[in-house]
């Protein structure tokens, strides 16, 4: 294992960031037009905004530019958290020097707007740092070894090197092929369904399903899932948020506040109360309440032993807290890490039951 030090500095980032912020010569662009573009423009004056895609013609009255009609030696600050990778590379190409958003959050001290996912992970890090290479020690393959210490060192770090080689590869996302054996009449629990983005990928990997339980706390993702859907057998919609109990209120529970996916929950109840049939695998995407979900799921794991793929990227403790709570349930799974994502999204940790062989 290679984990960098906790007070790591990428030198060139940081000297492009005190560029962008002192240079009174140079042009400065930003790339793209989002909350966190807003969040610079506080702090410095750029000469424009970068967006090849939009039909606005200026924002906070600087004019949005093509990226072919911006001067070739301009310093170019990227807000991408989606593509990063593919963004830098464009950038490269071009001859652009640039950086990341990510980089400036690190290196300016302003009072920028928070990237998602990332924020809490130093200082839990520092706290908890033999958990989590305790949890290193636990993973069952080299890739997922590799796979930790690469993102590891970006959570640490903030500097997108360390997530080369990764691509957004949403289609094998909870289905690996090197990890999901083919399961026969599969009932599927889909916590954290959205508009049904994972059926069809369900559908894809398992086509002799035997049901599909696509769980949803907001009422109009879980009405667009249905209505997209309302044609399949066997798919069941379940309109709540997933828990360690049951509760009902009409106060809304929030799980994460920097979510683009808004997951809130008026009514919570678990997997053990809502479902009471044999389950094959458990999904859970639910932006930082997946802890409790598997509590809720404690009487299905222990006398089912499902296959689980569980999100672990929205809170730092979920990285050892997870493999904690379904070991203590059931100890019987080899463990293995995944990324999807160029960026801080979908880290996938798979519990494999011991008695399928990968």
């Amino acid at each position: 294992m290679d984990l960098i030090n906790i007070d790591y500095i990428n030198e060139k980032d940081y000297k492009l960031v005190e560029e962008f912020i002192n240079s009174t010569t140079r042009k400065k662009f930003i790339l793209g037009i989002n909350k966190l573009t807003k969040s610079v423009q506080k702090y410095v004056n750029v000469d424009g905004i970068i967006d090849d895609f939009t039909r606005v013609h200026s924002s906070r009255k600087k004019s949005i530019y093509k990226i072919e009609d911006v001067p070739n030696d301009a310093l170019i600050l990227s807000t991408s958290s989606g593509s990063p990778l593919e963004v830098k590379e464009s950038l490269d190409a071009r001859g652009f020097e640039n950086i990341n958003y990510l980089a400036f959050y690190k290196y300016s001290n302003y009072d920028l707007a928070k990237p998602p996912f990332i924020t809490d992970f130093k200082e839990d890090y520092k706290k908890n740092k033999e958990k989590y290479l305790k949890v290193y020690n636990l993973l069952d393959d080299k890739k997922s070894r590799e796979v930790f210490t690469k993102v590891i060192n970006f959570k640490i770090s903030f500097d997108l090197d360390f997530m080369q080689g990764f691509t957004n590869s949403h289609e094998e996302q909870y289905f690996d092929k090197e990890l999901i054996p083919s399961i026969k009449n599969i009932v599927f629990v889909d916590g954290g369904a959205y508009i049904g983005d994972t059926i069809p990928n369900i559908i894809k990997n398992f086509p002799d399903f035997k049901k599909i339980y696509c769980i949803e706390p907001n009422d109009l993702h879980i009405s667009i899932a249905k209505k997209n859907f309302h044609l399949q057998e066997n798919i069941e919609f379940i309109n709540c948020g997933l828990g360690n109990k049951k509760q009902e209120s009409n106060q809304v529970q929030e799980f994460q506040d920097n979510c683009e996916h808004d997951y809130q929950a008026e009514n919570i109840d678990t997997i053990d109360n809502l479902i009471k049939e044999k389950i094959d695998f458990i999904k859970l995407d639910i932006e930082g309440a997946e802890q409790d979900a598997l509590l809720g799921a404690k009487n299905t794991i222990e006398k089912y032993h499902p296959f689980l793929a569980i999100c672990i990227y929205h809170k730092a403790e979920d990285w050892y807290k997870i493999p904690q709570i379904v070991l203590d349930i059931n100890s019987e799974y080899y463990i293995y890490l995944r990324h999807y994502m160029e960026g801080i999204y979908e880290t996938v940790m798979y519990f494999i039951p011991q008695k399928h062989v990968i």
